[in-house]
């Protein structure tokens, strides 16, 4: 194959400029169209449980936002995904993906005989076919766009578990202000209307705040690995798998909610839910350390061509590595600490490329992109400070410009 010729800074910064402009544009519809979302959902509940419990159903809701969602980004720090796409993410779980689902279950529900309300019969047969359709909207929309620069099965937890949180954040909102508004109109005071909604908040905000992260992280589980496989089949069953098994797990969920009783759901908890949420974890663990095993694989293919040292390869995958570089590279000042984290970050987007290129799923057009990265490299890997490692000299390592 040729060798890939680089692009001129004029040309790449002209890309990075029409690009900045497409995602803005992105911003500002995904941004409108939230807003459209959020006044809908507010005139359509605001009826039901009145400003004063959703005011209380709005701070219980909160609890649980903040660490789950700091969990998914922490579990993203490798490579970190775009931080407005993140919010982006969340913010479609929470008022889209939420509204959608409010439309559909209802008008579903009504052509099944539900005519006044959501029945467990619609809770467990229809609801997780539509909200997990609704939330797994936003990774499908993400791969679609952004398919090329993708974080395969992680990048698909971490899209999938922020749209569940989000989704999750809204449908307490009204979970809570239901139990508050319906305590009131009952003719209880407000601190017994606030009792029932703690009894909620210890199962839904304390106990199980996991659950609709937990379902969609196993569509993105799908997509993710559709998106590194190059087979057809593949391709289609991995992200009808991922979305079957979500609803799969949403129906379960559904159906304990619906007929479990008080005495019988710690057993189910304990039994179920919790084991089905270890396992899930582990699965995760165990790809997400064996995709920094295929970046350092990678990484040592340009260890052969001479674009890098065996010794940087730590330094770029390994957390610990990545760590231990940062603490000493903190000892320089700023501008070494940004020069290495740029560093870490080429590296680190030249193992994900090069895999997709072994693989097959990449094209042609992205091998300019590999010559960006190993120019990238070459100019920071004599610069870049790592303890233990010699600055490495140009008659030392190599600087052409393609594996290819």
């Amino acid at each position: 194959m040729t060798s890939a010729a680089l692009t001129s800074p004029s040309e790449s910064g002209s890309a990075r400029g029409g690009r900045g402009w497409l995602v803005a544009a992105v911003a500002v519809v995904v941004l409108v169209i939230s807003l459209v979302c959020a006044w809908a959902l507010y005139h359509e509940l605001h009826p039901v449980i009145g400003r004063r419990a959703f005011a209380w159903g709005l701070l219980f809701a909160f609890v649980p936002v903040v660490p789950l969602a700091g969990l998914f980004v922490w579990l993203d720090r490798l490579r970190p995904e775009p931080r407005w796409l993140l919010i982006v993410t969340f913010v479609f779980g929470a008022l889209a993906a939420t509204f959608i689902s409010l439309q559909l279950n209802g008008w579903l529900a009504g052509l099944i005989g539900d005519r006044s309300g959501p029945s467990p019969r619609s809770a467990v047969f229809i609801a997780p076919w539509v909200e997990e359709a609704a939330k797994a909207t936003i990774i499908f929309a993400i791969v679609l766009w952004r398919r090329h620069d993708f974080n395969a099965v992680v990048a698909g937890v971490v899209y999938g578990g922020l749209a569940g949180v989000g989704f999750a954040f809204t449908e307490n909102i009204f979970y809570y202000g239901q139990i508050f508004q319906q305590a009131i109109i009952s003719g209880e005071s407000s601190a017994t209307a606030l009792d029932g909604v703690q009894d909620l908040f210890l199962f839904r905000g304390l106990a199980a705040p996991f659950v609709h992260p937990m379902f969609t992280l196993v569509t993105g589980v799908g997509i993710g690995l559709a998106v590194r496989h190059r087979h057809l089949g593949v391709r289609i069953v991995a992200p009808v798998a991922g979305y079957c098994g979500a609803v799969v797990l949403h129906m379960g969920y559904n159906t304990i909610a619906s007929f479990a009783t008080s005495d019988s759901l710690a057993a189910v908890y304990f039994a179920i839910l919790l084991p089905t949420l270890a396992a899930l974890v582990t699965i995760v663990i165990v790809v997400r350390r064996h995709e920094r095993r295929v970046i350092a694989a990678r990484l040592h293919d340009y260890t052969v061509f001479g674009w890098l040292k065996a010794a940087h390869v730590p330094f770029i995958v390994s957390g610990r590595g990545r760590r231990r570089a940062r603490r000493y590279a903190r000892r320089f000042g700023k501008a070494e600490s940004q020069r290495l984290r740029a560093f870490q970050r080429a590296g680190l987007d030249l193992g994900l490329l090069r895999d997709r290129l072994v693989r097959g799923v990449a094209g042609p057009s992205e091998l300019p992109r590999e010559g960006e990265l190993i120019a990238m490299l070459t100019s920071l890997r004599g610069k870049v400070l790592l303890p233990g490692v010699s600055e490495a000299s140009n008659d030392e390592l190599s600087s052409a410009a393609s594996s290819w």
